[in-house]
Parts: structure tokens; C-alpha cells; sequence
């Protein structure tokens, strides 16, 4: 290939070389998708968590409401029942019931209990008719057109029979009585009758519930279209939520109120209604007498989780479509950020070091392409080095050629060098001798200056001894100085005290004193008082006299006292002084002491430096005689090399010899060296820097 000429670039990379399940972008596309299915799953684990609590707070909420509406009615009925109890245990009543009392008297308990009731009854809002149906006496009811036979007439109805049956229960029916038209009532008048026998009076107590009160307590429990609230009572009547009522309706005529027909406890279960899954809830009322019932369709209480099933399906969509774009969108980023590099790599294995990549990502693309760049332009420095090395090389080829002729030229100056080289041995084994010479002369001298050495180690090491012996008197002689110290303060501080009792003794002789004028001045009175007593008072006197003089010889005792305490003062005040003398004259001592002692060590730090100093010498003669060991030894070696050294004179000769033939060689080599850094060099030239 001739210089500089550029090889044929390969072609473009193409897009459709890799399989379609191989390329990235199928691989970015289905690993989006296992986000989005776990979306999905979440999804669908969450509609049904939502439905499970949604459905499940809805069941508490109803069975909560059909709580209350049953606690509520409960209340209504025992509270209206309350109020009219009284007249169940009524005496005049039962009197009135039972015949004892004579026409006029049962004609006045008729009109006054008939006009009570109907005053009660006008102010109770829950409460429409009462009345009070007997076998022996005309009916006592707000309503006052009650057939003369309404007794028998309700006892032959089915309500009645049941009644009559059990004279100690409450019985709640509804308002599709058979004894209405015998009342004068129909169903719109009343909702709820409470039937009640009145014991051993052969008499009813029928007390009918405003229509109104228990539709608006049931209407609490319709759900809305498609579901049914109902008060089913012993009669069978169903009274709804819209105030209508029927017999044997939704709920008498079904399988699942006769499974619960009878129980004394409130709850609730799925049921199948016309083909369709209903929530069926109820709860009894007034001790099984009746049983409050409500159907929910399930299709209702799972409207209310719809819009969370829809906005799951939403938002599965939306991920799916958004994750889609996304795997689209990085793939065909990704996709073209490897083809534009991978075309831009391949101008560079062609050789066009010149390309460079641009990218704008700031991604690991933009790192790639970088580092792409960087590699193009370390291959342009290398490939420039490399060159300047291939020129260099040639320029060395030839100077190694030169230099091989150089070399032949000196190797016959070194063959001329080795003839001098013998003379100069000779004369080397002549100064060899006399160095011997020299060395033994030199031997005989070390030995006496070591000698004189061993002697002056021994002197030091006796003065050193006497100087230790010299600091431990010292040592002892401060603690002699210390010890004497100690003793002056110890006597100065006993002279003080001595000096203070002195004082306190003082002021003793001082009280003496005071005591003894005092006692003058008590013999002066005595003695007044004794002239004055006369005759009778001359003991007194002498006594008084007695206790003068003795005043007097106190006083006087006390003044030499004060005199011989004085004297000890001052001889004190000497002695302290003479004591603190005597302390600085040992403190000046012990100084002294110690300066000698610090000069003691002094001394011995010196001598055991001289002693180093001098095992330092010894130290160097001794090395000295080994040096002169060695020296002689170097100097017969140095004989005996300079004997070899002519030997090996002639042996250099023969390698010269041999030196010239490998040069030659060399020479060869240079030749052959330049021819390949010339190849080199058109090989580089292919690069296009």
C-alpha cells in the first residue's frame, strides 16, 4: 500500500440486523409491561379489597340503621302501651266489665271513661282509637259506632282467636283486621294495633297506632328502587315503607322469613329473591310479635363500589398507554444514540481519527460519546508518538552504524592500554613491600598507647569510687542538717508557747489583783460597818483586819509573780532569738551541704564522661589494630590481584579480539533495524490525525 493512501470505509450499520425479539426496544417494551401488570394486579386486589370494605361498612350501616328503627319503634310501642296499662288493672272498669255495678253507675262509668280516653287520645299523636270490647257490657272506644256484637265479631276472627288463646301476652297485629267493618275502622285509619286481654273481665283492649308514625320509621330503612322495608306482624299483615300492606307478601311467603320465623334475635344474610341475590337484615320486635325486615339488592351495595372498579380500569389503561409511550419514547432515543455511535466508531476502525462525536443527552450517552472521543484523540497522541518514535528510530539506526566503526577504532586503543597497565603493577607489588614495612612499625605503637590507656581507666574508676563514697556522706550529713532544722523549729515553736502561757499567766495575776482591791475595798466596809456596830462589832473588826492584810500579802505575792513572769519573757524573747539564729545558721548549713553535694555529682558525671572518653579510645586502638589486620591483608591481596592483573592483561586481548568480530554483527543488525522503522513509518501514515 503506498504512503498516505486511505482504505475504503465498510458500510453504514444497519437498523434491521437484530431480530425483532432481540432489539432493545422490544426488551424496554416488555419490561414496562411487568410494571404495568403488577398495576394491574394491584388493581384488581384493590377494587376487591374496596368492595370487601365498602360492602362490609354498608351491612354495618343497615344492620346499625334496622338497629336503631327497631330500638325506636320499640320505644313508641312500650311508651304508648305504658300509658294505657292503667286501664287494664282499672278497679271500675273491672267492675264495670264483670256486671257488679247497677245500670246507673255502669251508664256513668261508660260515659266518664269514654269521654277519659277520648281526651287522651285527641292529645296523642301516636295513638288514633282505643277501645275496650266486653262480653257482658256495651264497648267503651273513642270511636262511638262500634257494633253492639263487636266483641264476639273480633273474637271470631283469627286475631281474636289468638287473644283468647293467650290471656297474658301483648299481641301487635297489623291493619288488615277481618273485625274492622264490627269497629268501624278500615287500614288507612291506623297502622298497628295492639290487642290485649284484660284477665278474668271477659274484656279486649284494642289500642290502634297512627298510620304515619311507622312509615316514617321504616321509610329509614329503604334503600331505594328495588328494595323492600317491612313490619311483618303475628297476623301475618306486612305493613311497607310507602304505607301500603299486604298479606303474606315479600317476606310471609318466602323461604328464608320461615327460617327465621319465631327468633328472638336480629341479623342478616344473602338470599335469593325472584331470581335476583338480595341482603336480607331484620330484627324482632315486642318479644317476637312482630319482626322488622328489610331486602337490599346486591346490585346496589355494589353500585357503590362501580366507580372505584371504573377508576381502576382507568387508570390501568392510562398506565398501560403511558408505559407503552415511554418504553417507546427511550427505545427509539436509545435506539438512534447507538447507531449514530456505532457509525461513528466504524470511520474510526477505518482509520479517520478526525471523527468526533457530538451528543447532546446529558445521559450515559453523552458519557459514551465523551469517552468515544476521548479514546479517538488518545489514539491520535499515541499514533503521533508513535510516529515521532519510527522517526527517531531510523535517525538511532544510523547512529548505531556510525558508532559501531567508532567502537572498532577504540578497541585497538584499548589493546595499547593494557601494555601500560603491566608496567604499572609492577611498580604497584614494589609499594606493597613497603607498606608492610610501615604497618608493622605502626602495630608496635598501638600496642603502647593501649597500655597507657588500661592504666588511666583503672585511676578513673578509683576517683569515681571515692567521689561516690564522698556524696553519700553529703547525703547523710543533709539529712543530719534537715533533722537538726526540724529540731530549732520544733524548739522555737515550744519557746511561743511558752511565751503565750506566760502571758496567760499574766492575766491571772491580773484577776489576783483585781481580787485583792476588791477584798480591801470589802475589809474597809466591814470595818466601818464594825465601828459602827460598837462593842458588838469589834470580832467583826479584827476580821476585817485579818482579811486586809491577807488582801494586801495577795497582792504582794502577785506583784512578785508579775515580776519573775516578766523576767521569763524576756529571757523567752532571747531564746527565740537565739533559736532563729541557730535555724539560719543550719539552713545556711544545709545550703552548703547541698552545693557540695551537687558538686560531688558534678564531679562523678565528669569523671564516668572521661571514662566513656577513654573506653572510646580503647575502642579506637582496638579498631586500629584491626585496620592494620585488614590493611596488611588488602595489601597481599592487592599483590596477589596485581599478578592476576597481568594475567588477565592478556586474556583482555583475546576479548578485544572477540569484540571486533561481534561489532561486525552489530553493524549487521543496524542495517536490518533501520529497514523495519522505515515500515513502521508507511504503516503509520495510513491514520489520518
Amino acid at each position: 500500500m503506498k504512503k498516505n493512501e486511505k482504505p475504503q470505509k465498510n458500510q453504514k450499520p444497519k437498523r434491521g440486523g437484530v431480530p425483532f425479539y432481540r432489539q432493545l426496544r422490544t426488551k424496554l417494551i416488555a419490561s414496562f409491561m411487568i410494571p404495568v401488570l403488577c398495576i394491574i394486579v394491584l388493581g384488581v386486589v384493590s377494587y376487591r379489597q374496596a368492595s370487601k370494605a365498602i360492602i362490609s361498612n354498608y351491612e354495618d350501616s343497615v344492620q346499625e340503621t334496622l338497629g336503631m328503627t327497631e330500638q325506636y319503634m320499640s320505644l313508641l310501642i312500650d311508651t304508648v302501651r305504658a300509658d294505657y296499662d292503667l286501664y287494664l288493672s282499672n278497679v271500675n272498669l273491672s267492675r264495670y266489665f264483670k256486671g257488679e255495678l247497677d245500670e246507673r253507675e255502669s251508664s256513668t262509668t261508660a260515659l266518664s271513661y269514654t269521654k277519659e280516653i277520648s281526651r287522651s287520645v285527641g292529645t296523642n299523636t301516636s295513638v288514633t282509637n282505643l277501645c275496650f270490647l266486653s262480653a257482658n257490657m256495651p264497648s267503651i272506644a273513642t270511636n262511638t259506632t262500634v257494633d253492639e256484637n263487636a266483641y264476639a265479631l273480633y273474637m271470631a276472627t283469627p286475631e281474636g282467636a289468638m287473644v283468647d288463646a293467650d290471656h297474658t301476652t301483648y299481641f301487635l297485629f297489623g291493619n288488615l283486621s277481618d273485625a274492622d267493618a264490627a269497629l268501624n275502622t278500615d287500614s288507612s285509619q291506623y297502622s298497628l294495633r295492639i290487642a290485649k286481654y284484660m284477665g278474668t273481665n271477659s274484656a279486649v283492649m284494642l289500642l290502634d297506632f297512627a298510620p304515619g308514625i311507622i312509615t316514617d320509621s321504616l321509610s329509614s330503612l329503604y334503600a331505594g328502587e328495588g328494595s323492600y322495608a317491612a313490619l311483618v306482624t303475628q297476623d301475618g299483615t306486612e305493613y311497607y315503607s310507602d304505607g301500603t300492606s299486604a298479606r303474606d307478601g315479600v317476606f310471609g311467603s318466602s323461604d328464608f322469613y320461615q327460617n327465621i320465623s319465631g327468633s328472638n334475635e336480629s341479623g342478616m344474610s344473602y338470599v335469593t329473591y325472584n331470581g335476583d341475590a338480595y341482603l336480607f337484615l331484620y330484627a324482632p320486635l315486642m318479644s317476637k310479635s312482630a319482626m322488622l325486615c328489610t331486602l337490599i339488592p346486591e346490585s346496589t351495595i355494589l353500585a357503590q363500589v362501580a366507580d372505584i372498579k371504573t377508576l381502576a380500569a382507568i387508570m390501568v389503561i392510562v398506565a398501560v398507554v403511558i408505559a407503552t409511550a415511554l418504553a417507546y419514547f427511550l427505545s427509539t432515543r436509545i435506539n438512534g444514540s447507538i447507531y449514530y455511535i456505532l457509525r461513528q466508531l466504524g470511520k474510526v476502525s477505518q482509520g479517520d481519527l478526525t471523527t468526533h462525536l457530538k451528543s447532546r443527552s446529558r445521559d450515559e450517552f453523552g458519557l459514551l460519546a465523551e469517552g468515544v472521543n476521548s479514546m479517538t484523540d488518545s489514539m491520535k497522541s499515541l499514533i503521533t508518538n508513535v510516529t515521532e518514535a519510527g522517526n527517531a528510530l531510523n535517525l538511532a539506526a544510523g547512529q548505531v552504524s556510525s558508532s559501531s566503526e567508532t567502537f572498532m577504532n577504540t578497541a585497538e586503543d584499548i589493546r595499547n592500554a593494557l601494555s601500560e597497565i603491566n608496567i604499572g603493577v609492577v611498580q604497584l607489588d614494589e609499594n606493597s613491600a613497603d607498606c608492610l614495612a610501615q604497618m608493622d612499625s605502626l602495630s608496635g605503637r598501638i600496642g603502647d598507647v593501649t597500655e597507657g590507656t588500661q592504666e588511666i581507666i583503672s585511676l578513673t574508676k578509683s576517683t569515681g569510687t571515692s567521689i561516690n563514697d564522698g556524696i553519700s556522706s553529703m547525703s547523710t550529713l543533709t539529712d543530719s542538717a534537715k533533722k537538726t532544722s526540724e529540731i530549732t523549729d520544733n524548739v522555737i515553736r515550744a519557746i511561743e508557747a511558752l511565751s503565750e502561757k506566760s502571758r496567760s499567766i499574766g492575766q491571772i495575776v491580773e484577776s489576783i489583783n483585781s481580787i485583792a482591791r476588791e477584798t480591801n475595798l470589802l475589809s474597809l466596809n466591814a470595818s466601818i460597818e464594825a465601828a459602827r456596830a460598837g462593842e458588838s462589832g469589834r470580832g467583826f473588826a479584827v476580821v476585817a483586819e485579818q482579811i486586809r492584810q491577807l488582801a494586801d500579802q495577795s497582792a504582794q505575792s502577785a506583784g512578785q509573780i508579775q515580776v519573775i513572769i516578766d523576767d521569763i519573757a524576756k529571757t523567752t524573747l532571747s531564746v527565740v532569738d537565739i533559736a532563729k539564729e541557730a535555724a539560719a545558721t543550719v539552713e545556711f548549713q544545709e545550703k552548703a551541704v547541698s552545693q557540695t553535694t551537687e558538686s560531688f555529682l558534678s564531679m562523678d558525671r565528669q569523671v564516668h564522661t572521661l571514662l566513656d572518653s577513654i573506653s572510646e579510645i580503647s575502642e579506637s586502638m582496638q579498631n586500629m589494630e584491626q585496620a592494620r589486620s585488614t590493611t596488611l591483608n588488602a595489601i597481599a591481596s592487592i599483590s596477589s590481584i596485581s599478578a592476576e592483573t597481568s594475567a588477565g592483561s592478556s586474556n583482555v586481548d583475546t576479548t578485544v579480539t572477540a569484540q571486533h568480530d561481534a561489532i561486525q554483527t552489530l553493524d549487521a543488525a543496524a542495517g536490518t533495524l533501520k529497514q523495519r522503522a522505515e515500515e513502521l513509518t508507511e504503516l503509520l501514515h495510513r491514520f489520518t490525525i
